[in-house]
């Protein structure tokens, strides 16, 4: 399968802003949020936040060369944890194994101790998570509730 994680260039922080976006708005389906009175979900959101911390690390999720969604990692310092803070794959490509590559593959690229969360009422998400790292690890993860 030929899905890739391709690191975030300065010049391309637009895009992510604009997938974050549209994350906000595949998650109102599920978390009941409104857009606001410009036709957004993300008010006053800027990714540059993100590129600027040395903790952050952005990928765009591609499928065959095509921009298909993003993944951002977060060293936890304090905790001595990676976070996997935000993960989207667009509707169009989901069930298709694309999203269970892409997660792989992150978690491939930092070695130590991970944490991946959903809100509570993101069900797919949290069935989605259980399946992919339970496969990842080739055993059950630990699950606590925050």
């Amino acid at each position: 399968m030929a899905v890739t994680l391709e690191s975030i260039d300065e010049n391309e922080l637009s895009i992510l802003n604009n997938l974050v976006e549209l994350a906000a708005y595949d998650l109102s389906e599920l978390s009941g949020s409104d857009i606001n009175e410009n036709g957004l979900y993300v008010v006053n959101f800027d990714s540059r936040n993100w590129f600027e911390d040395a903790n952050f690390h952005l990928y765009f999720i591609r499928f065959k060369g095509i921009l298909v969604g993003f993944v951002v990692i977060r060293k936890l310092i304090e905790e001595n944890v990676i976070f996997l803070n935000h993960f989207f794959i667009l509707r169009k490509y989901r069930r298709q194994n694309i999203g269970r590559e892409a997660a792989k593959k992150a978690f491939n690229l930092f070695t130590g101790k991970w944490r991946v969360s959903q809100f509570d009422w993101n069900i797919p998400a949290q069935i989605f998570w259980r399946k992919t790292i339970k496969e990842y690890l080739n055993d059950n993860p630990t699950e606590i509730r925050r």
